[in-house]
Parts: C-alpha cells; sequence; structure tokens
C-alpha cells in the first residue's frame, strides 16, 4: 500500500518554486566564448574536414579575438583576414556562446543576395543542428526558423542584407557584420550607421566585423585605410600576430606592418611547380628557411601584441597594450593552417595572378589572390606621371643655394652611397606633411672596399656636422639621420659593419628609441630588398650569425632592410607632386646642367646630369624598377629614396605637425639647431662637395632622359 501511494503523491511545492526561481533569476554562467565553445563546440565538416570537438591547437589566434567579444574594455572587435582562416567561426561560436549561456538579441549582416542565404543554409543551420542547445533552444511557433529570423529562448537573431533600410531600423546589442569590404557604397560609413542600433545598451554592445581587407588602397594607414575593414583597424590597437622561428628562436611576426615581418621566399621566375615545391618561409632575423609544416608548431607558441608593446628578438615583451574602444586582430595567410596546399599553394597562386597582370594588364586576379588568399591589401599598380629630366630641371628654383638649410625644413637626413671609386652623399630636409628639399650633395674621392680610414673621416664629419641655415650662418642644423649602403665591391660590408662598431664605440651614434616597433638610429647601414612579399621597412642585427644564440640589439650591428620597389613608387609620386606642400620635392637651381663638372659648366643648359639620374629607371609591369641597360647612372634616385627611408624610419610617416617633437620643431624651438663654426660654414659643398670633386662626372655616354613611372604600356 505505502508503494502505491508514493506513485501517486504530489511533488513537492516548495521545491517546484525552488527551482523555478533558480532558472529564471539566476544570472548566465560568466564564460567567455573562447572557453564555451572550447567545451561545448562539435565541428562537423560535410565536405570531408575534420569532425570532432573544437580544439584551440588548430588555430591558436582565434582565441584572443573571441575573448574580447565579451569584455566590457570594447565595444567593437576588427577582424582582418584571408578566406579558409577561421574568422567566421568567430562569429558562430559567439551565436552558440550566447545561447547556452548569455543569451541577447543578434543583428547578423552580410552583402545581399545569394551569399546571405548560402551561408544561412550552409553554415548556420548545420550549427544549429549540430548542438543541443541550439537546436533545442530554437522556437516552435512559426516564424521562429526561417532563412531570415531564427528565436533562441529569450533571445531572437535577424540576418539581413546590409542595406541602408536595414542598418537604420534594426537595433540590438550584438551585430556581427561578415564581408564588411563587400557592402555597397551607397551606405557611407557602415560603422556610423550600425553604432547608432546600439547606443541603448552602453557597455553591453559589441559589434564583431570581418571581413577581407578589399576597400584598403595600400599600406600607409594615414592614406591607403580610409574605407572598410581597415579603416577600423587602424582606429583599433591594430594586434598582430607574432610566433618564434623553429630554427633561431627569434621571434617575427607575419603581418606586414611588423617591425619585423617573416615572408614567403620561393623563386620567383620559377615555374609554377617549382614555386609550389620550394616556397619556405624567411626568418627576418637570421635567414632561416622554414618548412610549411613547421608552422602548427610556431602557431602553438605565438601570441598577439598591439600598439603600445613591442617584443625582441628574444620574445621579451615590453609596454602596455594602448587603450583603445575597438580591438584590431590581423590574420595573414601564412598563419592559416586551412590553406588546401600550403604555403607553396599561395606562393603560386600569387605569381600565377602576377603574370596574368604582366599580359593582359588587368590586376582583378591579382587583388583577389592579395586580398582574399594573403589576406593583406593590395597595392595597385599605379600609371605613374611621365615625367622627364627637363621637366625636373625646370622646376629648380633660383631661390633656393646649396649647402644651406632653406626656411620651411624641420629636421634632415643623410644618404651616403657607396660606389668604387667615391661615397655619394646627398642631404634632404624635411617639413609639413613630407614637403621636402635638396639641401646639400657632393661626391668623396675613396676606396671603400680597402679603406677604413676614408669612412671614419667621412661619418666623423657627418655626425658632427651642422648645415648653416639660410639667412644665419651662425646657426646650423645637425642631421637627425644618417643612412648608407651596406652592399657593393667586396669588402664593402665588412667594413659598413665595422665602421659603425667604431662609431658607436665613440658615442657617435646614438639610439633615439623604438618608432612603429623598429630601433630608429642616427647612423644605420642600410639594404634595399626587392622581393615582391619584402617588408617596408625593418630593422635587424645580421651580425648576430650564428643561429644558435638569441640576437640581441645591444652592441650589434643594426641594418636597415627596406622595399626598394616601394619606396621609389614613393619617390615617384613625390616627383609628380607639382605644387608646393605635402610630398612635393624641391631643387635649387645649382643642380641643374652639367652639375659638379667644373668651371666649364654650361650654364644650366641640357643634360641636366642630376635630374637625368632621377628618371634613369622605369616601372615595368610587374612593379619592378629597373635600368633600360646598365650603363644608365641611378645615383640621384637611390640617394632620395635612401634618405626617405631614414626619414620614414625616425617616424616621419607618423609625425603629429601640430604637436611635433622638439627635433622636427620651428627653428626657434628646434632642439638640432644650435651655434656653428664659422668656418664650417664656409666649407665647398653642392656643386664642387666637401672634397672638391664632382658629383656627377661625365665618363661614360649620359644617361638618356627616360619617362619615370611608365609601368604600363
Amino acid at each position: 500500500m505505502r508503494a502505491e501511494a508514493n506513485e501517486f503523491a504530489y511533488a513537492d511545492a516548495w521545491q517546484l518554486v525552488v527551482d523555478c526561481f533558480a532558472v529564471a533569476f539566476r544570472p548566465p554562467d560568466q564564460i567567455s566564448v573562447a572557453d564555451y565553445a572550447l567545451r561545448h563546440r562539435r565541428l562537423s565538416n560535410a565536405g570531408g574536414g575534420y569532425v570532432g570537438p573544437w580544439s584551440h591547437d588548430e588555430a591558436p589566434y582565434l582565441v584572443e579575438p573571441m575573448q574580447c567579444l565579451t569584455s566590457e574594455l570594447y565595444y567593437t572587435t576588427a577582424i582582418v583576414g584571408p578566406g579558409q582562416s577561421g574568422k567566421t567561426e568567430i562569429a558562430h561560436n559567439w551565436l552558440l556562446q550566447s545561447v547556452g549561456a548569455d543569451p541577447a538579441d543578434f543583428l547578423w549582416y552580410m552583402p545581399a543576395g545569394p551569399l546571405l542565404e548560402a551561408h544561412v543554409k550552409t553554415r548556420i543551420d548545420p550549427l544549429v543542428f549540430d548542438h543541443d542547445v541550439l537546436r533545442e533552444g530554437l522556437g516552435d511557433r512559426a516564424g521562429d526558423d526561417t532563412l531570415h529570423f531564427k528565436r533562441f529562448g529569450s533571445m531572437s537573431v535577424q540576418f539581413l542584407p546590409a542595406i541602408h533600410g536595414n542598418m537604420i531600423s534594426k537595433s540590438a546589442p550584438r551585430i556581427v557584420a561578415d564581408e564588411w569590404d563587400a557592402y555597397p557604397e551607397s551606405l557611407g560609413d557602415p560603422k556610423a550607421l550600425l553604432d547608432v542600433r546600439r547606443q541603448t545598451f552602453g557597455t553591453k554592445s559589441m559589434l564583431l566585423a570581418i571581413s577581407h581587407p578589399d576597400q584598403a588602397g595600400g599600406m600607409e594607414p594615414s592614406r591607403d585605410w580610409q574605407h572598410g575593414i581597415m579603416a577600423i583597424y587602424g582606429e583599433s590597437d591594430r594586434r598582430v600576430w607574432w610566433w618564434p622561428c623553429p630554427e633561431c628562436g627569434a621571434w617575427s611576426s607575419p603581418s606586414p606592418i611588423a617591425s619585423r615581418q617573416m615572408t614567403l621566399h620561393y623563386p620567383a621566375d620559377a615555374s609554377l611547380d617549382v614555386i609550389e615545391r620550394e616556397t619556405r618561409l624567411l626568418c627576418p632575423v637570421n635567414g632561416c628557411l622554414i618548412e610549411d609544416w613547421q608552422r602548427r608548431s610556431m602557431n602553438l607558441q605565438g601570441r598577439w601584441l598591439g600598439l603600445g608593446q613591442d617584443m625582441s628578438e628574444d620574445g621579451d615583451v615590453t609596454g602596455d597594450l594602448a587603450p583603445r574602444q575597438t580591438a584590431g586582430f590581423w590574420i595573414t595567410g601564412i598563419m592559416s593552417p586551412f590553406l588546401l596546399r600550403g604555403i607553396g599553394g599561395l606562393a603560386a597562386a600569387l605569381v600565377k595572378a602576377q603574370r596574368e597582370t604582366d599580359v593582359s594588364g588587368e590586376d582583378r586576379s591579382e587583388s583577389e589572390v592579395c586580398t582574399k588568399q594573403l589576406g593583406i591589401p593590395y597595392v595597385p599598380r599605379r600609371k605613374i606621371g611621365t615625367l622627364d629630366a627637363l621637366t625636373l630641371a625646370e622646376r629648380a628654383e633660383p631661390g633656393l643655394r646649396l649647402g644651406v638649410v632653406p626656411e620651411g625644413v624641420r629636421f634632415l637626413t643623410c644618404m651616403v652611397d657607396v660606389q668604387a671609386n667615391r661615397f655619394e652623399v646627398l642631404i634632404r630636409g624635411w617639413g609639413e606633411a613630407g614637403e621636402s628639399w635638396i639641401v646639400d650633395a657632393w661626391q668623396v674621392p675613396a676606396t671603400p672596399a680597402t679603406d677604413a680610414v676614408c669612412w671614419d673621416r667621412l661619418f666623423g664629419d657627418l655626425a658632427s656636422r651642422k648645415v648653416p641655415l639660410d639667412g644665419d650662418a651662425t646657426r646650423g642644423m645637425s642631421i637627425k639621420g644618417i643612412g648608407y649602403d651596406s652592399g657593393g665591391e667586396p669588402g664593402v660590408t665588412l667594413h659598413a659593419y665595422a665602421t659603425w662598431r667604431r662609431l658607436r664605440q665613440r658615442n657617435q651614434v646614438r639610439r633615439s628609441g623604438r618608432i612603429n616597433g623598429r630601433d630608429a638610429w642616427s647612423i644605420v647601414p642600410m639594404k634595399g630588398q626587392g622581393q615582391p612579399t619584402a617588408p617596408r621597412l625593418a630593422v635587424v642585427y645580421p651580425d648576430t650569425a650564428r643561429k644558435d644564440r638569441r640576437a640581441n640589439a645591444g652592441g650589434q650591428v643594426p641594418l636597415a632592410q627596406f622595399a626598394t620597389d616601394q619606396f621609389k613608387d614613393d619617390l615617384a609620386g613625390q616627383l609628380a607632386t607639382m605644387a608646393p606642400g605635402a610630398w612635393h620635392v624641391h631643387f635649387p637651381h645649382g643642380l641643374r646642367g652639367n652639375f659638379g663638372v667644373g668651371p666649364d659648366e654650361r650654364n644650366g643648359d641640357p643634360p641636366h646630369l642630376f635630374f637625368e639620374q632621377l628618371v634613369a629607371e622605369a616601372r615595368n609591369t610587374r612593379g619592378k624598377w629597373e635600368k633600360p641597360h646598365q650603363g644608365i647612372r641611378n645615383e640621384a634616385m637611390d640617394l632620395l629614396v635612401g634618405a626617405h627611408v631614414v626619414a620614414h624610419l625616425h617616424g616621419l610617416a607618423r609625425l603629429d605637425w601640430t604637436r611635433p617633437p622638439s627635433w622636427a620643431a620651428e627653428w626657434q624651438h628646434n632642439s638640432l639647431i644650435g651655434p656653428i663654426d664659422l668656418a664650417q660654414s664656409e666649407q665647398p659643398s653642392g656643386r664642387y662637395g666637401a672634397s672638391g670633386m664632382p658629383l656627377f662626372d661625365t665618363e661614360g655616354p649620359p644617361p638618356s632622359s627616360r619617362s619615370i613611372g611608365s609601368m604600363l604600356a
């Protein structure tokens, strides 16, 4: 009887109330998206890929972006990256975590049309089917599970085409904006529209923006990142991924904006099969060649660093992450473990697209590979204006004199080109917004490959030199940065490094700190890089040759490696800037004619040898600058480019001219200006140089006048 009575006993009413209130009023578990995915996400690839529980080991770079989604430090998380890098899975895991642990409404935007519908059918619906928390939480009323709307308990998700009406009539605390750079231009700034949609939710709101960098025009943030995902990333804390070389242990980054960039290394002129087979990663510190299979262990040890932070080659991190309302992450193609044919396939795809551009003149395929496979902005092969030597010579200004600092110059940089029997020297002055002046140019007879004394004499003079101010010979401006060529005849590189060590011992070399993640030295040897994937500018320490020794900047010789073609592109644009102002180049009248030949100079008549050398190279269809034949002289071009590299190293592109540092201030406050020895101000310069030797001699036939930047036929 007792058993039968218990079978029909009433439930405990008090316990029912307790259980109901516990479910209804208990706050959700505080768990990050990354942790929730690790516990609950299951991958089920219908196409035959990996099936099983989520693992952070596959793509460790996804963890930190997921953690930021639940942090109240940020209002926006921006993910830049290529296809097949896992970036969209961040959004899928966010949806899973929200339904399972922290409900809130979603707006999910994608470009209008088939792309949105396909994503819901092939990615979202299988996600729901594979996870109990989503499938069981899905509403069973009509309209709760449609192509554009899904309700999960107390929260809903709307999948919307990115059109103006949808962006001004909806509100939700959580917004996913996928394929950002494919949104129609008619929207203007989509972020401004979406920020309004979530402003009432305050710190509980989050926008996740994801895209390839299709709308970026290049790699210069202030100029090229005005639209699309790179505009959001540019305003963020700009995190990039750092990983260690498995051979030497030195840390670098696969990001093109890092101070030490690891790049693809392949034989660019080989067949596509050979390129795919022989592609490696190139360590920028010790030149180690890294196999494709080694990327997994590198990723497992990697970490994100952003603005305000820096990493030594040993992996020691200094500085604090800059406070920003947007957390920005840049994934590049060579980080991705999901590449179908590895980094070799990536390199082959790039070269194939470049060759198609060479043939057709259409760069669509090259652009697609850069943005959607490499995950980096495409730098268009711009046509550069047709400037010849005579046109440039006619711009020379009679009011400008060589050997004095003209009004408007805020700081000086110097470049030394090393030739077999001489040094060639040029000083370039820089003003607001990149406007520049050729201040002085001369030539020093020497034997750089064999004579250490000539190196010491020249650089000792440059380190202490003050160039007189125009109108006041009692005051002069010191040179902020000096760069010099580290290659040439056998023996030049050894002397280039040894000279720097001696200058350092004599305290004639100063380190100005780290600017944009690079060591900025007052004197630095330099080397141009011709690889298409070469970083724009990096400072490395190649004299640390032993692979078993971690590199350390202290006491070792820095080398500024720069992308030659990129800086020559910059020079071409500067020379094409006709009106004084931003990036315009001013030429003293003394550079005209057979400059530096001597007393028989032909009063400014052609040939204008300095300007001939400025246009001695042309840009071919592959974006490479080259001379038409070896007899052409191009020293003037190299000198101007080198002086710009040195200025860039010291932060020219980042200067705030409303609040410049003391070394770039107006003359009355400029720390580089001081009293000058009157004997120095009377030294010959310019036409005959400090040594009396002409800068541009007439040995051999003069170079023909060529069009600069005739890149495309």
